[in-house]
């Protein structure tokens, strides 16, 4: 018998190290995933990590503080009729893939409250543009 098997190493995850930021590449959704600070974001368009969009990032998070009370008016619309709406929501993240391009970001948000309910803001330049909600 020969002493040695012959195993399959998996692949190694793509990953980038950018300051303390580290960006891994997810390979079921296919995108580039990280963390910044408490809120989670995603990359979805381009199979090449842009580096870029990091110093948007205090940018992004400006937005959701300034637009707090219209973010809660378009989930609140979108929640009518659906459930009893008491104000909670999860970030559930951030897809940044028209950050640098357009100014652009789609927040998701959910809530177990919500059942499988979640609801999606356009943000475009410090502005709600679009604002939709799926199950």
């Amino acid at each position: 018998m020969w002493p040695f098997s012959i195993s399959k190493k998996a692949k190694p995850v793509p990953a980038v190290r950018c300051g303390d930021i580290d960006v891994t590449w997810n390979s079921e959704f296919l995108w580039w995933e990280f963390s910044s600070g408490d809120i989670d974001y995603s990359l979805t368009d381009n199979p090449v990590f842009d580096t870029s969009l990091l110093p948007e990032l205090p940018k992004v998070a400006k937005w959701l503080v300034d637009l707090r009370s219209e973010i809660d008016d378009e989930i609140e619309k979108h929640l009518e009729g659906w459930c009893d709406w008491k104000g909670q929501k999860d970030l559930m993240g951030i897809d940044v893939s028209w950050l640098v391009s357009k100014g652009e970001v789609d927040v998701s948000y959910a809530h177990e409250d919500w059942a499988d309910l979640g609801v999606n803001i356009v943000i475009t330049d410090g502005k709600i543009t679009h604002s939709y909600a799926a199950d």
